[in-house]
């Protein structure tokens, strides 16, 4: 073999490993491997990104901590985020297929199906109970929008859970019942002892029967305001019973 046919193998030889290089790349690059390519002498180098344009959007989907699901006009789930199933406590890969009815509660399915009808308000929202991964339904803010993907009509949904946000409003609610009931409370006190004061005013003054209708009127506007206190329920005289005997006035 000549110096000649060495060169030829050798630029052969060269020729195949640069081939297969660029079956390599081309090669990463339909898989989705490859996110940028850098061409250019050393000193010229230029970077050309390969990254889709809705790329961004796709990370912030797959990361955001909202549910969030892609559905057919009849609601079938074309595409659930990982938040959402972990919401349902299911595999992500088994909703695909699936009707996103089969996670809604039964009292809320027409708040569902209203989600899913078309209309020309735009994003539409609506509270969901949605069975969450121990089995208890969770309530859920939904808001649906409607997508033309090329003749196709997807519905968009973002679900946000608002399970502390209703922990909020049953605290706030059990607090303002609670100082509705102290006043009430101070309210029936101030009640029972002006009329006592009243009434006894009355005594000192010989007026019997006057202080008599005053102890009765007393009493029947304390068992109203107790009657409210007792979630509006109505006392008759002799349903309280005294657990200890009443004090005596002391005689002066």
């Amino acid at each position: 073999m000549n110096a000649v046919d060495d060169a030829g193998e050798s630029e052969l030889a060269e020729l195949q490993r640069k081939i297969g290089d660029l079956q390599e790349t081309l090669s990463a690059i339909s898989s989705g491997g490859v996110d940028a390519v850098i061409v250019g002498a050393a000193d010229q180098e230029q970077v050309y990104t390969l990254t889709s344009a809705d790329r961004p959007y796709r990370v912030i989907v797959e990361s955001m901590g909202e549910g969030a699901a892609t559905v057919s006009e009849r609601g079938v789930i074309l595409f659930a985020n990982p938040q959402l199933a972990l919401f349902l406590g299911v595999e992500r890969d088994t909703m695909t297929g699936r009707d996103l009815a089969d996670y809604v509660g039964e009292s809320h399915q027409e708040a569902l199906a209203a989600l899913l009808t078309e209309s020309s308000d735009g994003t539409r929202r609506a509270e969901l109970m949605v069975t969450g991964a121990d089995g208890a339904d969770v309530p859920f803010l939904a808001a649906a929008t409607d997508i033309d993907l090329e003749g196709v009509l997807v519905r968009c949904l973002v679900l946000t859970d608002l399970t502390t946000q209703k922990l909020v409003e049953q605290q706030l609610a059990e607090e303002a019942t609670r100082r509705e009931r102290q006043r009430v409370a101070a309210e029936v006190n101030d009640t029972i002892v002006q009329g006592l004061v009243a009434a006894e005013m009355a005594l000192d003054l010989g007026e019997v029967e006057y202080a008599r209708s005053l102890v009765a009127s007393t009493s029947s506007h304390a068992r109203d305001w107790i009657g409210q206190l007792a979630g509006d329920q109505q006392l008759m005289p002799g349903m309280a019973v005294r657990s200890t005997p009443a004090r005596r006035r002391e005689q002066t």
